[in-house]
């Protein structure tokens, strides 16, 4: 049995969500084998206004750490600089890291940028599916998922993404029970 380790991170982290960025990233298949993965490219801050956007958003974590309503929240010898440090080494993402500790918000926004969790958009409606979510060239397939956002649903997408299966689920038994 694995001792639990005194030392071990104790804390936790604030985190920024830009809402439908104006910066665009595009996905393709390398092959046709299924299993392999497609080439997925980002594009994080291609547009300026993005990037202004998270130096904004980086600046309001930093007054809410700042805060009196925060002060139980934090540590005495810890300051905002240290806490944006620890968390831009903090191992989360792929991303090289620059070893300079007096970093400005763009940069920290620069290393710190990923997309978490809940990836769409790579199957769009309109685009790769119809309205009924058939892959527009392709006999008896439909996505369902969280792909065919354009638009995060703005937070943990689990629920939307249920609702859209069961109304699809629903859609798809009547239309079979009509013909």
């Amino acid at each position: 049995m694995r001792r639990l380790d005194r030392r071990a991170f104790r804390g936790g982290f604030i985190l920024e969500k830009i809402l439908g960025p104006v910066s665009s990233g595009h996905i393709e298949l390398r092959s046709a084998d299924p299993r392999a993965n497609p080439a997925v490219t980002f594009n994080y801050f291609q547009e300026s206004e993005d990037l202004e956007r998270c130096v904004h958003g980086i600046q309001t974590i930093e007054r809410v750490i700042q805060s009196r309503a925060f002060a139980n929240f934090t540590y005495a010898n810890a300051s905002v600089e240290s806490i944006f440090t620890d968390s831009a080494n903090f191992p989360v993402n792929l991303l090289p890291r620059h070893v300079n500790d007096s970093r400005t918000p763009e940069q920290y926004c620069r290393d710190t940028v990923m997309t978490i969790w809940h990836y769409h958009g790579g199957c769009q409606v309109g685009a790769v599916v119809d309205d009924d979510y058939r892959v527009f060239g392709v006999q008896r397939l439909r996505v369902i998922d969280s792909s065919t956002f354009k638009y995060s649903p703005g937070t943990n997408p689990q629920a939307t993404v249920m609702m859209l299966g069961r109304y699809m689920g629903v859609k798809i038994q009547a239309e079979r029970w009509r013909k």
